[in-house]
């Protein structure tokens, strides 16, 4: 079974700066364990913890590194929770630290789920197993609130006419196939493959609060490095590039983060033809340079 095809993965063991071997390094998106393991792979006696919320992904990680148990431990949380986890290790810093954002290949293709428009399953798109699942927040949202979600979430076309829809049958729509088939009635042709993927983008973003996570995440995660550590960043959508840039930028600014590249690094077109999701994958890497 593919549990996800990991993207840009010859950058992530490259910038890492493995060769040191040594101390603590963290995943904070473990997923199917591909960027954890070839970490583990490249090194010896380096230290890893692997974070994820999907319990799937956890589980499925647990036996692709289970010979390397004596140095990565894996935790069921939310990356926000980094320090907290950190603290009871009795951890001081970390040397590396990876987030490799968006959704993975097990999560698109597990019908019950409900994140992809292309399989039936009910209105979830829910990371974890806990917390409210969409359904449940189209129900309790204002027409306004809808509307802005699909605009700043998605920058989604139609948004105004997409989110009344969605607002009027919030009772109604009980699987992806019901929004699939709203987003059609209410997008032209041409721009329908676009918006599918654009609104249930969206959604999923603002069912499992990404956006706060991610800024929080970031934040907690450079506090924790150690003197030229690094922290490396592999958005898929505008929105979160964004987040990071723009974060980055402000540390850049106080004076404690050195960016490693003028611009945003980007798959080779051999990684695109081998797997085209990685298409819209944006690498950042920043090294910190003084207590922030």
């Amino acid at each position: 079974m593919l549990f996800h095809q990991s993207v840009m993965l010859a950058e992530v063991i490259q910038h890492m700066n493995l060769r040191r071997d040594r101390g603590f390094y963290c995943d904070c998106t473990v997923g199917g364990a591909g960027h954890l393991l070839a970490m583990l792979e490249a090194t010896q006696k380096a230290n890893f913890i692997g974070i994820d919320w999907d319990p799937d992904a956890i589980a499925y990680s647990q036996e692709k590194v289970k010979q390397y148990n004596k140095r990565c431990l894996l935790f069921r949380n939310n990356f926000t929770n980094l320090g907290l986890i950190l603290n009871r290790l009795n951890i001081k810093g970390l040397n590396g630290v990876l987030f490799d954002l968006g959704v993975s290949y097990h999560q698109l293709t597990t019908p019950h789920r409900g994140f992809s428009f292309e399989r039936e399953g009910g209105l979830l798109m829910r990371m974890s197993s806990e917390g409210s699942v969409l359904s449940e927040k189209i129900r309790c949202a204002t027409k306004r609130e809808i509307v802005t979600v699909l605009k700043e979430f998605g920058d989604v076309r139609n948004c105004h006419k997409i989110g009344a829809q969605i607002f009027e049958d919030r009772k109604s729509l009980k699987t992806t196939l019901d929004l699939r088939k709203l987003i059609e009635e209410t997008t032209p042709k041409r721009f329908l493959k676009k918006n599918l993927r654009k609104v249930f983008q969206a959604l999923r973003i603002w069912v499992n609060n990404e956006v706060e996570n991610l800024t929080q995440g970031l934040l907690t995660a450079f506090a924790k490095l150690n003197y030229r550590g690094r922290i490396i960043v592999i958005s898929y959508h505008s929105g979160e590039d964004r987040i990071v840039k723009n974060t980055f930028r402000d540390l850049k600014k106080k004076g404690v983060m050195i960016l490693l590249h003028k611009k945003v690094l980007k798959p080779t077109q051999d990684e695109i033809k081998d797997n085209p999701r990685a298409r819209s994958a944006k690498f950042r890497v920043g090294e910190k340079c003084a207590a922030s």
